[in-house]
């Protein structure tokens, strides 16, 4: 069983309640102990081995990057991490991350247990711990996602185990992946077709961070995706993410040995209207994530979303030419991003699907 969702950025950690028992299952629930390395490095490989189970594609976060994401402080949100112990093994983990600044309605949630030690209740235990402090927090719904094949989104294991618990359907991604490395004439030739339909605007990449005069617009324009992209029927609000708390996400990249590769388009009058981002770990140099990509209203017809999106491939051909896949996911009636996905070559490998419980139903 592997419920997950990737929330949008890095999350600090609070302590939750302590040791929860489930007579005749052998299994306790408590909060990771966060000065245990084993400890985490347990739930990390319990985590990774959820993940990765019949997914070959799986991007995880190395132990590094898990480990600086448990304890690293967070003005944007919080993040509960729980382990469930079956004989004393740790068997699974989930997180549990409270958006503090915006959609304060709502918890972000993720349950994934070692295949070597599924039904045996930890998922069901750690899941009804999840909903538990949800609720104790004075929220109302529980968000996750469950990977899962194509052609398996209604019997499949892991959406049987979201409505065993509670949870409905709201909303279907696609993850895709497109390998590399690209043909560079290629990419010449679709940058220079999109080209005539953006004059006047400048598109360019940065490594690392961007810089200050353009951190702002580029915030704003970042707040609109979760508005913007379709999300079913999740009720989600426009984020809130500011020039300080992108510093304090770009030091907690950095902790992680993550480097961003943001590619933005700039109007005539110097504002960021529209972004593309990728990250590549040192830990996982192989595998690179797309983390989103948006064009302002305002200024869609222009083939900003094609420039954005090659000019990224450029610069990460010239940053890392080791990397061999990039991994990205859109709402699945999102045509037009679909559209330049596919174009670039994108090729679908399995759909995400949205859950959501509702506590006071």
């Amino acid at each position: 069983m592997a419920v997950t969702t990737t929330p949008r950025t890095g999350s600090s950690t609070v302590s939750g309640p302590g040791r929860s028992d489930h007579p005749g299952t052998g299994v306790v629930v408590r909060a990771l102990d966060l000065a245990d390395d084993a400890e985490i490095a347990a739930a990390h490989a319990a985590r990774v081995a959820s993940c990765r189970y019949q997914r070959p594609w799986a991007k995880t976060w190395s132990l590094r990057e898990m480990a600086v994401q448990l304890r690293s402080e967070n003005s944007v949100e919080r993040l509960e991490p729980y382990v469930a112990l079956v004989d004393g093994h740790v068997a699974g983990m989930a997180l549990l991350w409270f958006p503090l600044l915006d959609n304060t309605h709502f918890t972000w949630a993720e349950v994934d247990v070692d295949p070597a030690w599924r039904h045996r209740g930890a998922g069901t235990a750690l899941a009804e711990r999840l909903a538990e402090r949800t609720a104790a927090a004075g929220r109302r719904t529980v968000l996750v996602e469950v990977n899962v094949p194509d052609d398996e989104r209604e019997n499949h294991p892991h959406v049987r185990f979201a409505r065993r618990h509670g949870y409905s359907y709201a909303n279907t991604e696609v993850r895709r992946i497109l390998d590399l490395p690209l043909d560079p004439a290629r990419l010449e030739a679709l940058a220079a077709g999109a080209a005539p339909r953006h004059e006047g605007y400048r598109v360019e990449s940065f490594v690392g961070g961007l810089p200050e005069e353009l951190r702002e617009s580029y915030c704003a324009c970042w707040n609109q995706l979760a508005v913007d992209a379709p999300t079913g029927e999740i009720d989600f609000e426009e984020e809130a993410l500011g020039p300080q708390t992108y510093a304090e996400e770009l030091g907690r990249l950095e902790q992680q040995g993550r480097t961003m590769l943001h590619t933005v388009a700039i109007a005539p009058g110097g504002e960021v209207v529209a972004y593309n981002d990728l990250v590549v770990s040192a830990d996982d140099p192989d595998e690179v994530m797309q983390w989103g990509t948006l064009v302002r209203r305002e200024h869609r017809g222009h083939r900003l979303g094609m420039a954005v999106k090659v000019r990224g491939l450029q610069e990460l051909a010239r940053f890392a030419p080791q990397a061999r896949r990039i991994q990205t996911c859109n709402a699945e009636q999102n045509a037009h991003m679909v559209g330049v996905n596919l174009e670039l070559g994108f090729r679908k490998v399995e759909v995400l699907l949205s859950y959501q419980r509702h506590l006071d139903d």
